[in-house]
């Protein structure tokens, strides 16, 4: 489209199909106007002229360029739109259209650039940079870009014959000349958005993704960064300018701002709704003919005002037969006309059509006559209009010295002095990477060898003739280094290129050059320079450009073009010179948040021990790999992931300067989903239980017994269910009453059942579990309070969610939901889950492979006691006993051998310890891992004992029997006491009978399904979640009806809809888009809206619905926020009937059972004490805040209320009256708890206690008092003898060593001293040295197999000489 200048649309050239258009420009002289778009194709169209043409009686003439009158119209602004949401009419211009390059395997444009002077279009074609005739023929690669990045944005200043691009890789910005040469970077990466060029001023302005608006010269000098002060997307800005401002667009908004302000005073220039905005361009019409209607003086580079004849050998040019007209100069040395002497201007785009007087200049006189001309700016060149002028004169055009024709030199390559006698062979150049011998240091037990320094050499061709002297020139990325000019050959090395030549201002992985040239004898005419091929001076990868699947590999190889330095050249020595580069990730988007579903959010990780890959001086010339990983976040992703992996030296040796701060373009990686192969795919047990595998299988299966419901022998990883009846005399019932989780050498239980039968239920009076572990990163538990959950997730990324049932006291349902390493690995009830969904072989026996019987299957995967290596609901499992064995001390199988993976995620510090970096960096198992997600961080859970048989964490020397137990709320706390009971298996766990099922109480199989269909749509309409997640509520409504013909009623219903909740949860949490995608009003996001209708009883009108769980108002509580809280907690008992012995408890808290339907709960306790078998009360009743464990129980302080008060006759007991409350103020029943010494008295719950004949207390404490002293004597035996033994060792090691050499341990060389306190050779090694921290030669701290060490004090005294290394 063609806007004016105030922002109202003229007309529409072009309309594209959806989300295809993406750059613009246009000829400044032919008035065609290109585009590309998605599909890699360039189009034309010359519809401007058409438009210029039909318009130009219609429009004010300052406004639109009026034919061919020479005026110049009133500069536009000429934009893309995609998608205009109204039909715009663009009548026959549309048929001007011209599509000139359709994308080709390997070829499409990306950026582009019209050359309006040299007739060129210039598209990027990813790593290469393209050119082509207007007309798209002649297709040209002018620069091969892949070894340094991707070529993206671009823009071509003609008149200064530049192209500038943005590298996609590093979001740096590239200068290099129009036909390819001379690429360098001259804006460093700043994550550049867009930019344009001024070409007026000749700088470059560019936004970048932190706001800021810069701008910096061609040359890259003279950095000005500006924030931008007002809101802008700027992920989709777009950048152009004019002479004074500067535009903005970002898709929908377009704004104006003056480029010398500070931009915080926009101007809104364009509000475009009904379309979108994806590329600007300010259009700048030439408004004249004879800008392109011209003749050409070409390549007459002797016009230049620098020119000096010599007119005994050269010709002059003259002018004096000059046909009069319209001129454009085009010459290497510009086309502006020298404006002094006399002193003129030259004119400038508005200017138009100027007349000028053009002096003749003489010996006599800087204008000795004078010539009328004119001269008209075309935006971009000059073109004159002139006439003849005075015999052996002539028009002068550009400035500077002109070259040497072709077959003649001089000194400079310039005229004067050019001469045809000089020396013609060619010659072959090339620059090659090679070692410098330079001094000798003593290293105890080798021979002195020189140390070898990395440098480089104009390598060629002598030929036989050795009589040249030569002249040797050295470029880094196109600029001259340095030189060196008559030397013989037999000085030739005198000529190498060192690091102290460039150090302070080029980085590795530059292209170093040189070009030599040929003399007879020294200060003759040299012959031309001859030029080596460019030489990649570094460590490159095979490319830039990566794409890897989550839970896959890719490989990158990586080669170094340069040898590697040491501090000596004895082979065994330099086996262990090595230049480390670290990996590491730098953080491209710090909004991103690091956890979500406690699975990290991460991108790559890499199978390695450390993050670094090393060059060794002996194996520098070998490919070296990384292994790369897609990391599964466990997220169906909006869209493809990309990262960035970035090698850097932290630090180098005095051998090595020459790789400090290598810039090495960061490497990119897209990684690409493959957790959506596991949407919808989840495996749910629910209720008495009714089944549906991973695939979609559904099927209720009621047996009794320890079943396997998920294993993955990649941990392994074991999911275990223990099923009982369900009680209530409901035959045939079965309920889960227990679920075991073993991640690899971890085990978690959760138990509410006492014992395993058929015909009845016996549970525990509040959940039993506990957790045996060693290892932190074997699995996460994370208890949702509010919704009674318990979620656990392994390492793989799978998660298992245990939901239980406050009103039955079971396990309400069990829910997995598998990852992709899961895929074609798990079994068990929960099926197998295939590549596709496929539920073919989800029936899948444990031993008999896919069967069509869902009984049989199942019945295949039950523990029985004879598997005693796989159960998992014993006291001690044997893989546990397994695990202690394997990992006692001095057990060499106890190594632990399994692949490591590294994030590499933050960059390793000069300073820093390697050992300690890399412990933390490389601590994965798993191309996943488990992270704590905020929203669970108050979530803990403390309800559970764990222990660990060994430590594995230090794995330090302990007994076999160090076993310690402790609890998550305090880890030495004996009072932490539940009814810990060991599990029985009733003997009618064997029986066969069949117990068949039919509906009673009145309940039908329809009057049940139209129930449970009510009741289920009601509470979760399909409208809240069918757009986002498929569930088979088909099946929920048959277990709804299945449980009614088992229980009568409808008891399960809560659950069941519980269950369908938690389906929809699981599923939504892990889709990406609902996390960034609002509702219309843009209140919340859609899975916000989502889980807050996923409440029980819509929270009974008296909460709020937040994730999925009721956060109740004042004065309600409950899971459904239906119970008033005035109402206390129920069913309320303590541990061992309320009796807690001295001898065994600390007796200064307690658990309390009961029914908590809030986590906040308050006690109301006083003391007492037992006189006579009396209570006498030693303080008033006081209020406290218990600790909220689960629904089930809660823990009191005991010790906030004691008070000792003076009391005759003796105190046989103490003890507690408690009673709990849920709001503060009213309290239910009360217990009371009893603690007495058991040695002295006996007593029962009904406050009754007996003294005994002899208090066992008091001889007990004697006995542990002699046992003290005893131990104490034998510690302090055992300390002397200890301290003997170190004595004489100590004494024995110093005899052996006395008179030894000293150890071959090279010490930490500074590179800066050596023994007379001067600078080490400055030549050779530069000042910049940095800190060593590496444990290897690159750092000069070397370590050799036979353990000896040299002292840093010797090495030192042998430090290099002023001159050690000699150019020999």
């Amino acid at each position: 489209m063609l806007m004016d200048n105030i922002g109202t649309i003229i007309e529409v050239f072009a309309e594209e199909d959806t989300d295809i258009i993406q750059h613009v420009d246009y000829h400044k002289t032919k008035n065609y106007i290109y585009w590309t778009d998605w599909l890699g194709k360039i189009t034309r169209t010359s519809a401007l002229s058409k438009l210029l043409e039909k318009t130009h009686r219609g429009f004010d003439v300052d406004r639109v360029l009026l034919g061919d009158s020479g005026y110049a119209c009133k500069k536009k602004l000429l934009t893309l739109y995609l998608n205009p949401n109204t039909q715009l009419n663009y009548q026959s211009i549309d048929d001007n259209k011209e599509v000139i390059f359709h994308r080709e395997v390997g070829l499409y444009s990306l950026g582009f650039a019209v050359d309006s002077m040299n007739d060129y279009l210039y598209w990027s074609n990813d790593s290469d940079l393209m050119r082509s005739n207007l007309d798209g023929s002649n297709i040209t690669p002018i620069l091969n870009f892949s070894t340094n990045g991707s070529v993206g944005t671009l823009e071509v200043d003609s008149e200064k014959g530049l192209i500038f691009f943005y590298n996609n890789i590093d979001g740096s910005i590239v200068r290099c000349t129009v036909d390819g040469l001379d690429a360098r970077s001259i804006l460093p990466s700043q994550w550049v958005i867009d930019f344009s060029l001024d070409r007026k001023d000749q700088r470059i302005y560019f936004i970048s993704f932190n706001s800021q608006l810069g701008s910096i010269t061609y040359n890259g000098n003279d950095l000005k960064i500006n924030r931008i002060h007002f809101w802008i997307h700027f992920s989709k800005l777009r950048i152009d300018l004019s002479d004074d401002y500067i535009f903005f667009s970002d898709y929908r908004y377009m704004f104006q701002v003056i480029k010398s302000s500070n931009y915080s005073d926009p101007v809104m220039w364009f509000t475009g709704y009904e379309y979108t905005l994806k590329d600007i361009k300010f259009y700048d019409s030439t408004g004249s003919s004879f800008c392109k209607e011209y003749l050409a003086i070409n390549d007459e580079a002797k016009r230049s005002k620098d020119y000096l004849i010599h007119l005994s050998s050269d010709q002059a040019i003259s002018d004096d037969s000059l046909e009069a007209g319209w001129y454009r100069p085009v010459s290497a040395n510009g086309d502006k006309m020298p404006i002094s002497p006399p002193g003129r201007t030259l004119p400038t785009f508005e200017d138009g059509n100027v007349s000028r007087e053009a002096c003749v200049q003489t010996e006599n006189d800087i204008c000795e006559e004078s010539i009328d001309i004119e001269i008209m700016n075309c935006g971009g060149y000059y073109i004159y209009f002139l006439q003849e002028t005075p015999s052996n004169s002539s028009f002068c055009f550009g400035s500077g010295p002109v070259v040497c024709p072709v077959g003649t030199s001089s000194e400079t390559g310039f005229y004067p002095g050019c001469s045809s006698f000089y020396p013609m062979p060619y010659v072959s150049v090339a620059v090659q990477a090679e070692l410098l011998e330079g001094s000798s240091f003593q290293i105890p037990g080798y021979d002195p060898t020189p140390s070898l320094l990395p440098v480089y050499r104009c390598k060629f061709d002598e030929g036989t003739n050795e009589t040249y002297v030569y002249d040797i020139y050295w470029y880094i990325n196109g600029f001259e280094i340095t030189s060196y000019t008559n030397i013989q050959m037999r000085d030739i090395n005198t000529t190498l290129l060192k690091h102290t030549d460039w150090i302070d201002s080029y980085k590795m992985n530059m292209e170093v050059q040189c070009a030599i040239r040929l003399r007879y004898s020294a200060n003759s005419v040299p012959g031309p320079l001859q030029y080596s091929a460019n030489f990649k001076a570094g460590i490159f990868p095979e490319k830039y450009d990566y794409t890897v699947i989550e839970g896959d590999s890719i490989t990158i190889s990586f080669k170094s073009t340069v040898p590697v330095g040491c501090i000596a050249s004895h082979k065994n020595i330099m086996a262990h010179c090595d230049q480390s580069l670290y990996v590491f990730q730098p953080k491209k988007n710090p909004n991103v948040g690091s956890c979500s579903n406690n699975i990290a959010i991460k991108d790559i990780i890499f199978k390695a021990q450390v993050c670094s890959i090393k060059f060794g001086a002996t194996d520098w010339q070998e490919e070296k790999k990384l292994d790369v990983f897609g990391f599964s976040d466990g997220l169906y992703n909006s869209g493809d992931r990309s990262t960035y992996i970035r090698l850097s030296t932290s630090a180098v040796s005095a051998f090595n300067e020459m790789w400090q701060n290598v810039q090495i373009p960061d490497i990119k990686v897209k990684v690409l989903d493959r957790d959506a192969s596991m949407t919808n795919r989840l495996c749910q047990s629910v209720n008495d239980p009714h089944i549906t595998t991973f695939d979609g299988k559904y099927y209720h299966f009621m047996d009794i017994g320890e079943f396997v419901m998920y294993r993955n022998d990649k941990g392994p990883y074991w999911v275990h269910a223990l099923l009982t009846n369900c009680g209530f005399g409901w035959q045939g019932s079965a309920c889960h009453c227990a679920i075991a989780i073993r991640s690899r050498s971890s085990l978690f239980v959760i138990r509410t059942c006492k014992s395993i039968s058929r015909t009845k239920k016996e549970l525990l009076t509040t959940p039993v579990t506990k957790l045996i572990s060693c290892d932190d990163n074997d699995l996460l538990i994370d208890f949702n309070q509010a919704r009674n959950e318990y979620k656990v997730t392994l390492p793989i990324g799978t998660e298992i969610k245990i939901s239980m049932s406050r009103w039955s006291g079971f396990i309400g349902s069990v829910t997995v939901k598998p990852s992709i390493y899961d895929i074609n690995e798990a079994k068990g009830l929960c099926g197998v889950p295939s590549v596709t969904k496929d539920p073919s072989d989800d029936y899948t026996h444990r031993y008999n492979g896919p069967v069509s019987s869902d009984q049989a299957f199942a019945k295949s995967w039950r523990i029985t006691q004879a598997m005693t290596n796989e159960q998992l609901f014993v006291d001690e499992p044997d893989f546990i006993k397994d695990d202690l064995i394997l990992n006692l001390p001095n057990n060499p199988t106890s190594t632990n051998n399994s692949t490591t993976f590294c994030t590499c995620e933050d960059q390793a510090d000069s300073t820093e310890s390697l050992d300690d970096f890399n412990t933390i960096q490389c601590n994965l198992t798993e191309s996943t891992g488990f992270c704590s997600s905020s929203q669970q961080s108050g979530n803990h859970i403390n309800s559970y004992s764990t222990s660990c048989p060994i430590s594995k964490r230090k794995r330090r020397s302990l007994d076999y029997s160090s076993i310690v137990r402790q609890s998550t709320a305090d880890p030495d706390d004996s009072d932490d006491v539940t009814e810990s009971q060991p599990l029985v298996f009733d003997e009618d766990m064997n029986s066969t009978d069949v117990i068949s099922q039919t509906f009673r109480n009145g309940w039908t199989a329809d009057i049940a399904y139209q129930t449970c269909q009510e009741a289920l749509t009601t509470a979760i309409p399909a409208d809240v979640y069918s757009d986002v997640v498929e569930v088979d509520v088909e099946n929920f409504i048959q277990s709804c009806v299945s449980d009614i013909e088992v229980t009568g009623d409808k008891s399960f219903l809560t659950d069941t809809i519980n269950a369908m909740a938690t389906n929809i949860m699981t599923e939504i949490s892990r889709n990406e888009s609902l996390f960034i995608v609002n509702t219309t009003d843009g209140s919340q996001t859609i899975l916000d809206q989502i889980t807050s209708k996923l409440c029980i009883n819509n929270c009974s009108n008296n909460g709020v619905c937040v994730s999925g769980q009721c956060e109740c108002s004042n004065g309600y509580i409950g899971d459904d926020c239906s119970k008033d809280t005035s109402t206390p907690p129920v069913n309320i008992s303590l541990p061992a009937e309320g009796v807690c012995i001295t001898t065994t408890r600390s007796c200064k808290k307690t658990n309390i059972y009961g029914d908590f339907l809030s986590m906040e709960v308050w006690y109301k306790i006083r003391y007492f004490k037992v006189l006579d078998n009396s209570k006498l009360y030693s303080s008033n009743w006081e209020i406290y805040k218990a600790q909220y464990r689960n629904m089930f129980m809660v823990t009191v302080d005991l010790s906030v209320s004691r008070k000792n008060r003076s009391a005759s006759g003796p105190t046989m007991a103490e003890g507690y009256e408690i009673t709990l409350s849920n709001d503060g103020t009213n309290f239910g029943e009360e217990v009371s708890i009893l603690i007495y010494d058991e040695g002295c008295f006996s007593c029962n719950s009904s406050m009754t206690c007996v003294s005994l004949e002899i208090c066992e207390s008091t001889k007990e404490t004697q006995e542990n008092n002699e046992d003290s002293n005893t131990t104490i004597i034998a510690v302090a035996s055992s300390v002397g003898v200890i301290g003997v033994l170190v004595c004489v060792l100590v004494l024995l090691f110093y005899l052996k060593h006395k008179h030894t050499e000293e150890k071959s341990k090279v010490g930490v060389y500074s590179c800066s001293q050596h023994e007379s306190g001067k600078n080490v050779d400055n030549d050779m090694l530069s000042n910049t040295t940095k800190p060593f921290r590496e444990n290897t030669i690159s750092d000069l701290d070397v370590y050799f197999e036979d353990g000896r060490e040299a002292s840093i004090s010797n090495f030192e005294n042998k430090l290099p000489r002023q001159n050690h290394f000699q150019n020999n």
